[in-house]
């Protein structure tokens, strides 16, 4: 990705931020410039470097754009599950098109994250069907869930099983909702799925074992959400500075600092996940959920009442800091996970 073509990948990014956010606009055309300059890799890439260049990315773009950068986390994450988990069978031409942008990638694991912690239960049911399976339940919850999305899915089965599959969206038995009314974020294609004995061959299973494929994964997932609170966070420190009362100087001074000791932590786990342990990511995305939130009051309180209409780039980002605590694994699981690790 040059850094010419990267740049107006965020510009125009930051340019409709606030028709995206408000519904007046999608986030496909912003998937599929930003596959277009090659941000979701290639097969050639070291894992490693990759995860390192999409956290830097991801903070970038939700420096200017929550709702774009979202919706790019989900693309990252449906990659990376094909990644950790390849099928049986090769899926090249739908590797191709998520790594293009064209094809939407919509992840649909947060009730996998509650089901593993004993707080909840899968609503996708998995019946065998010869050598494949047939899916019925609800999606409650997923993104980019636009044109032949591919969604990934936990599912359980009738011997409380779990398997994790992926479906398209126009697969026969699939019933996409109307988009959800949001607070915001409300171009990224959010809304739940309907499934009737979608069929599901044994080339589109990829795991039928989620507690370690979510053990696989989960690093990545952490690391990029934390980079997604990031660039919240430095889009309202800025804004503050520009707009700043004396009397705040020592408040936004200090968050900066531990902003920036959360991006180095951040980024020497993302370019070394070598033992890293679970408890330490939580804690990561934590201190970056909490940082964005403070980051976003400052910027509202120096920002005085012109931040209070609804308009204006200020509320945009409570809304998104609004949003980042909600995002599986829920700041309430993290709280949870970080104290039961001890």
């Amino acid at each position: 990705m040059t850094t010419v073509s990267a740049s107006g990948v965020h510009e125009h990014a930051a340019a409709g931020a606030e028709d995206v956010d408000a519904g007046r606009a999608d986030v496909r055309g912003a998937l599929r410039r930003l596959g277009g300059v090659g941000v979701f890799g290639t097969d050639e890439d070291d894992p490693t470097d990759e995860l390192l260049a999409s956290v830097r990315m991801l903070r970038r773009l939700a420096s200017v754009s929550l709702a774009t950068a979202f919706s790019a986390w989900s693309q990252r994450m449906v990659l990376e599950y094909l990644r950790c988990c390849p099928p049986p069978e090769p899926l090249t031409d739908l590797v191709a098109g998520l790594r293009a942008g064209t094809v939407p990638g919509a992840t649909a694991l947060a009730p996998a994250v509650a089901d593993l912690a004993g707080t909840g239960t899968l609503p996708v049911t998995a019946v065998r069907d010869g050598a494949g399976w047939r899916l019925s339940g609800t999606v409650r919850w997923a993104s980019n869930l636009f044109d032949d999305a591919v969604v990934v899915t936990p599912a359980r089965t009738a011997d409380e099983g779990r398997l994790v599959a992926l479906f398209r969206l126009t697969d026969h038995g699939v019933t996409p909702s109307a988009p959800y009314e949001l607070l915001g974020l409300g171009g990224t294609g959010t809304g739940g799925v309907e499934l009737r004995d979608a069929a599901v061959g044994p080339g589109h299973v990829l795991t039928d074992d989620l507690a370690s494929f979510m053990a696989l994964c989960r690093p990545a997932m952490l690391l990029l959400q934390t980079a997604l609170a990031l660039g919240v966070a430095d889009a309202a420190l800025t804004a503050a500075g520009e707009q700043l009362a004396v009397v705040l100087r020592p408040d936004v001074d200090a968050l900066g600092e531990r902003r920036d000791d959360v991006v180095r932590r951040l980024e020497d786990l993302a370019g070394d996940r070598v033992g890293v342990h679970p408890g330490d990511l939580a804690r990561l995305r934590l201190s970056a959920l909490d940082i964005a939130a403070e980051a976003v009051r400052l910027e509202s309180a120096a920002a005085g009442g012109p931040g209070y209409l609804a308009a204006s780039a200020t509320a945009r980002r409570v809304r998104e800091a609004a949003f980042l605590p909600v995002q599986a694994p829920t700041y309430v699981q993290l709280r949870r996970e970080v104290a039961t690790a001890g």
